[in-house]
């Protein structure tokens, strides 16, 4: 993996960069034993000369340093099968869908830890977050029994593990958690000077400002290479067993108003049933969210059951549509589904509370991301 990483930036394809070089030193040592211990196999010399167990990597730092980058490098420079990427988000749900189908077990968090082992020996989370209180309580006994089974992890976040789930509920119960991930993986931190998202420059190739709704159906259009017909072909899209309205569809290309997109009773399940069925999706009057503060309740997760209404210039507060927004953009970027936005506001300004900054700017670093994709 060093040798592969050094040549990149011989190439001039990489900046030189220190916190990336110490950082591919630690997942390559993690790697170059892996490796040698799947070559040695499990013979009767390797059970007589146990090894010493692995630790992890756990990288973190802010947007724009290079640790999806240096994860998806470490994870194609495995030699094993018994490996599996996902986003931390999709691993939480699954997770919790097990425990629905176990509910009334002896130690279900065992039982699943041991069947996640049978499916990968390394584990690779990308995005790990907390902000759940579900999520929060139940993280230390499964890592518990997951580290147990012997699981390597190797994961990338924006926070340090001290800061994961900082303020949150009940954090004292998430404590043990912290402690587990500083005992099986080495923390690298990858904080740098240098944000390689504009190493390219800053381009707007799928992002339109000001808010034009004309620029983004030309967009549509000469994408999907449908007729004029299709472009104002308006709709409704059954997504798990509600209608959601959209302003047109043709074949893999959907495009939908920011509000019935992100208000009213969606959840991350809809943008991954969406992220499965279209490969791009275009979203017309993207408002600036969270302009003002003031005591709206928010709700737990991107779900709930009311819809707003009114003009956009007037919704000003929108933490919750907010929410539903990262989700989005996690999933689209999760499964490779271009977005394609048209807004009065620059990626930079769209959400300007306090709430939800730490969340967003990795919403706002996967939005610059995608303006160098290319549509297939």
């Amino acid at each position: 993996m060093q040798e592969h990483y050094l040549s990149l930036v011989a190439q001039g394809l990489l900046q030189v960069d220190a916190a990336q070089q110490q950082a591919v030193q630690a997942l390559n040592y993690l790697a170059i034993e892996l490796n040698t211990r799947k070559e040695k196999g499990t013979g009767w010399l390797a059970l007589l000369f146990k090894p010493q167990p692995l630790k992890g990597v756990y990288l973190y730092g802010p947007v724009g340093r290079g640790k999806s980058m240096l994860m998806d490098m470490f994870f194609s420079h495995l030699v094993t099968s018994h490996k599996l990427r996902l986003h931390f988000h999709h691993f939480m749900l699954q997770v919790h869908q097990d425990l629905a189908q176990l509910q009334g077990q002896k130690n279900p968090l065992k039982t699943i830890a041991k069947q996640w082992r049978s499916k990968t020996h390394v584990l690779c989370f990308d995005e790990f977050f907390v902000s759940d209180i579900g999520d929060a309580m139940i993280l230390a006994n499964l890592f518990d029994a997951l580290f147990e089974q012997g699981v390597i992890l190797v994961a990338t976040s924006n926070c340090a593990p001290a800061e994961l789930y900082k303020n949150g509920l009940q954090r004292q119960r998430f404590l043990r958690t912290i402690d587990l991930l500083e005992r099986h993986c080495n923390s690298v931190s990858l904080f740098g000077l240098v944000d390689h998202r504009f190493a390219a420059g800053k381009l707007y190739r799928h992002f339109c400002v000001p808010n034009d709704i004309d620029w983004l159906k030309a967009q549509f259009k000469a994408n999907s290479l449908c007729n004029s017909k299709a472009v104002n072909s308006s709709g409704t899209l059954l997504i798990n067993h509600r209608q959601m309205s959209y302003l047109a569809c043709y074949q893999q290309h959907i495009m939908f108003d920011f509000m019935a997109l992100c208000s009213g009773p969606r959840s991350a399940n809809d943008y991954i049933a969406l992220a499965q069925q279209f490969k791009v999706l275009y979203v017309a009057n993207v408002p600036v969210m969270a302009k003002h503060k003031n005591n709206h309740q928010l709700v737990q997760g991107v779900e709930d059951s009311y819809q707003r209404g009114g003009n956009l210039a007037e919704l000003a507060q929108l933490d919750d549509e907010a929410r539903r927004f990262i989700a989005l953009v996690d999933e689209c970027y999760d499964q490779q589904v271009l977005l394609v936005i048209s807004s009065n506001a620059d990626m930079q300004a769209l959400y300007q509370g306090e709430r939800l900054a730490f969340e967003f700017a990795r919403t706002e670093s996967r939005l610059v991301e995608m303006q160098t994709w290319l549509i297939s």
